[in-house]
Parts: structure tokens; sequence; C-alpha cells
């Protein structure tokens, strides 16, 4: 049984390795177990990692298994607010606009990111019908905007 759990955390690791993410192979008691132990895949991320959807990892928890991701690059053409949520939910489940405070952590990380235009980027925050809070990524302010003016527009997911 012994070979069965070291040929089991090579293959995990193996897994993790061509997933371009750090895995392990974690021993736990189970009482339901016939042999007492079960083993699961744990993916953990940092920074600048690549995440489960592909986007760019901006943000962590202590875990190392939960955080942000955003994607590569920003959408094409500048947009307005409603264009940009549309866009942003366009990439798929949990893709989305980010909210005012995720958007500041990006500003944050840019660097880890990278490929931000010296603009300002929408956020899903909302100030009233007609305005919506935005990042500047050219000086870091925030500030409101009128919806519809056409700001750059970067997706991002939790995981």
């Amino acid at each position: 049984m012994t070979d069965f759990k070291e040929i089991a955390k090579l293959a995990l690791l193996a897994v993790g390795l061509l997933l371009g993410h750090t895995v392990e192979a974690q021993g736990t008691v189970s009482a339901a177990g016939s042999n007492g132990n079960s083993y699961k895949l744990v993916a953990t991320y940092e920074l600048g990692d690549n995440g489960p959807m592909g986007g760019k990892v901006y943000y962590v928890d202590n875990s190392g298994e939960h955080g942000l991701e955003a994607k590569a690059a920003d959408e094409i053409n500048s947009l307005t607010w409603s264009e940009a949520v549309i866009a942003a939910g366009d990439y798929g489940f949990g893709w989305h606009l980010p909210t005012k405070t995720e958007l500041q952590m990006l500003y944050e990380h840019r660097n880890v990111v990278r490929g931000f235009a010296i603009d300002d980027y929408w956020s899903s925050t909302e100030l009233d019908i007609n305005s919506a809070w935005i990042q500047g990524f050219g000086n870091g302010d925030q500030d409101r905007y009128n919806k519809y003016s056409k700001l750059s527009v970067r997706a991002v997911r939790a995981f």
C-alpha cells in the first residue's frame, strides 16, 4: 500500500507541474476510507501566476488557494460602462467588470499583471444612475465618470 501512496503523490505532482501550479498531495485521516487515508489535489497560487481560467493572479489569500485573476489584456476598444459590463461577462462563468475595490487592488499590482494603458478603467461600482467609479492607471486616482464615456476595460474573476 505504501507504493500506491508514493505513486499517487508523484502523479499529483506531475499533474501540477503540467498545469504550472504548485501542487501537493495531502494525506488526511478519513474514518470512511478503508485504509483511513485519502488524498486531494491542492493548487496554490502566487502573484503573477496564471490563474485557473488563464488570467494573471493579482491577489491571493493566506491559503494560496483563493484569490483574484485578471484577463491578460484589455478589451480592444474603449467602451461605455454598459458595454463594459456586457463585455466582461461575455468571457463566461465568474468573469465580471471589477468592483471599485477590486480595481484599486489591480492598480496596486499593475506591475504583476502588466499591459495596462495609461488611461482610466471602468469599475462595476455605480455612484448613481448616470455615473460609475473609475480607476486612473496614469495617476492612481479614483473618480466618477459619466457612464456614456468610453474608457478602458479589464475583466476579472474570483477563484
